[in-house]
């Protein structure tokens, strides 16, 4: 709900800045209306910012779990749960740019909440065939939250080697809360059941701590593009420290029975961005960025109904995010 009230009090703000520029008995054409946004830009920005708003769009993403039976005979896995990530997203990325270096934050929010993809949720419990996957359910997925953050540090020193690949290193932060309703389960036997309303309330965290590489360069597209003799190119890569923190409620299971696992481990990410002047201060970009998480480490059980609080080692949670951004960049 507060998601789309933001997207209302955006839309609201930028017919009302239309309103304001342009003369109530003009009749404006698109460059007049891109022309005095770009002049207003230049007026009342700050030296050295930029600042660009979008939309992001997951496309066949996913983030999983899974956990071993720390019993004979230790099948691995015991159970794994896959929650799909394909919301639409709305952020953007303030940069503080200076001669050597640059300081860029990106934030984002999910716009909507339903997935079109199920979650899938599997086990292996049969002791005497422990390669032998017993139990599959397919449930609707919905994201009630979803917050990404990444504060990266790019640098330019005047070393020529340096020139075009740049320096990189920041901090990213993920939140994701899931809820899956309305699914179906079905055994090894073809015996399948309904599982009506909400079913699992599940909550995760990623952390990133990264290093990486920034290339920039610039690309004649006059013999494409009329309009848009040239395109600035900037493709970076790194690697990273992550780690994950999960809790998973089951609400069809008897008593508070909760999951929890924190686990550590590593993120490759890679992200290429394509961008032009659409005028003096206003860019346009689409850019495509990949994701893989990888991360092992404990996990626990909790039901205090029946007073169950065990944890073990072997568990492991990944993620594999893959988004395409469009947005405007404004120049000061």
């Amino acid at each position: 709900m507060v998601c789309r009230i933001g997207v209302v009090v955006l839309a609201t703000a930028l017919i009302y800045l239309c309103s304001v520029l342009l003369p109530p008995t003009a009749v404006a054409t698109f460059d007049e209306v891109l022309d005095t946004t770009s002049d207003l830009v230049s007026g009342v920005g700050a030296k050295n910012w930029q600042y660009d708003m979008g939309i992001k769009k997951f496309v066949n993403s996913y983030t999983s779990y899974q956990f071993p039976n720390p019993f004979p005979p230790n099948q691995d896995p015991l159970s794994r749960l896959e929650f799909p990530i394909d919301q639409w997203f709305l952020g953007g990325e303030y940069d503080y740019i200076e001669r050597n270096w640059s300081l860029e934050f990106q934030s984002w929010m999910n716009l909507n909440e339903e997935s079109r993809t199920m979650m899938q949720d599997s086990d292996w419990d049969n002791e005497n065939q422990p390669f032998q996957k017993t139990v599959f359910s397919e449930s609707k997925c919905r994201l009630n939250s979803g917050w990404l953050f990444d504060l990266k540090l790019v640098l330019k020193p005047e070393w020529s080697i340096f020139r075009t690949l740049l320096p990189i290193g920041g901090l990213r932060y993920q939140s994701f809360s899931f809820t899956t309703h309305d699914g179906s389960q079905v055994g090894l036997d073809g015996h399948s059941i309904d599982l009506p309303g909400d079913g699992i309330n599940f909550d995760q965290t990623f952390y990133h701590g990264y290093l990486g590489m920034e290339v920039n360069t610039k690309l004649n597209t006059s013999g494409v593009f009329r309009s848009v003799p040239s395109m600035d190119f900037k493709v970076s890569v790194d690697y990273g420290l992550a780690t994950a923190r999960n809790e998973d409620l089951h609400l069809l299971r008897s008593g508070r029975r909760i999951t929890n696992e924190n686990t550590s481990g590593h993120c490759w990410h890679a992200e290429a961005t394509a961008s032009f002047y659409a005028r003096r201060n206003i860019k346009g970009l689409l850019s495509a960025d990949f994701k893989r998480i990888i991360t092992d480490g404990g996990h626990q059980l909790t039901n205090s109904v029946f007073n169950i609080d065990f944890s073990f080692d072997g568990a492991r949670v990944w993620s594999d995010q893959l988004s395409i951004t469009a947005a405007t960049e404004f120049i000061f």
